[in-house]
């Protein structure tokens, strides 16, 4: 699994952005950290564009992802939104928090190993 992670402008309406790329991810792989200071009332979204399978790059994909927060013990999930390739998906206003997202499905299949997903860019705001 590889996510480089560069950091963009940030928008005037947003405490924070990052934007990266999926490269290879298989289900059950996590995004870097953020930290949201909750100094603002602006929702956290995530956007995959171009996403695309390894074994089939010309084909369509969907992908649906988790926004957890990092904390002592379990983390605490903010729960799934599907086809983020085709829509920016927004979990609202969270509280202060380091969070991440984790890749749940793609193309409607969770099983380990049956697909891996290529998406660039990877937009987050929060």
């Amino acid at each position: 699994m590889l996510a480089t992670v560069t950091f963009g402008a940030i928008p005037a309406h947003a405490e924070g952005s990052k934007s990266s790329y999926i490269s290879y991810w298989a289900t059950d792989a996590e995004s870097s950290r953020w930290h949201d200071g909750n100094n603002d009332s602006a929702s956290t979204t995530v956007r995959f564009s171009n996403c695309t399978t390894a074994s089939s790059p010309s084909t369509s994909t969907t992908a649906a992802v988790t926004v957890w927060k990092d904390v002592f013990g379990p983390d605490t999930s903010f729960g799934s939104k599907s086809d983020v390739c085709h829509a920016t998906k927004s979990w609202g206003d969270v509280s202060s928090g380091d969070y991440y997202f984790s890749l749940d499905k793609i193309n409607g299949t969770s099983g380990q190993g049956t697909f891996h997903l290529n998406a660039n860019p990877v937009k987050m705001t929060w």
